[in-house]
């Protein structure tokens, strides 16, 4: 296939490749730094913040799916294009493969279960930190913020795997 496509091919899909995984890092980056932070910081009540930030990681995790299922296409076609190491094809295949278990285990699994004990709790607000509830709610909440971070390193990873593939000059 690599003869099959121009270099101004090649270019175009190398290009679009890393710019698909660096939005992807910087919407992940935006959302952990500010995203969840300004709406707890603006909303009537922690409560309604919890509702809108719900909303905001289920749409983020479903993009992240996206993202992956994207980027193992792109990188498919790339290394058919002009082929990868075998080292970093092999580094952002398991990256993104991380990053979808993690967007999966946040969507399916974390989130849910946030929500679930939310409803238990009542207003938040009026649970004591030392309430089983609410620490349970925390350690969750951890992991939720842990899932994120996965997510934003092996997306990083990624986007560094597939830099490096840039041709340089060879054409």
């Amino acid at each position: 296939m690599a003869g099959l496509m121009t270099v101004r091919g090649r270019t175009l899909l190398a290009g679009g490749w890393l710019f698909v995984a660096a939005l992807w890092c910087g919407m992940l980056a935006f959302f952990g730094a500010f995203g969840a932070r300004t709406v707890l910081l603006t909303a009537p009540s922690r409560h309604a913040a919890g509702a809108v930030n719900r909303a905001l990681l289920d749409g983020l995790d479903a993009v992240s799916l996206g993202t992956v299922v994207l980027l193992v296409s792109g990188l498919v076609f790339w290394n058919r294009a002009s082929a990868w190491s075998p080292r970093a094809r092999g580094l952002a295949l398991r990256l993104l493969a991380v990053a979808a278990v993690a967007a999966i285990a946040s969507l399916y699994v974390i989130t849910p279960e946030m929500m679930a004990l939310r409803d238990r709790m009542g207003a938040i607000d009026l649970v004591p930190k030392t309430d089983p509830l609410r620490q349970h709610w925390g350690r969750l909440h951890g992991l939720s913020s842990l899932t994120l971070l996965v997510r934003l390193l092996a997306g990083i990873g990624a986007f560094a795997a597939g830099f490096s593939q840039l041709s340089r000059g060879k054409d």
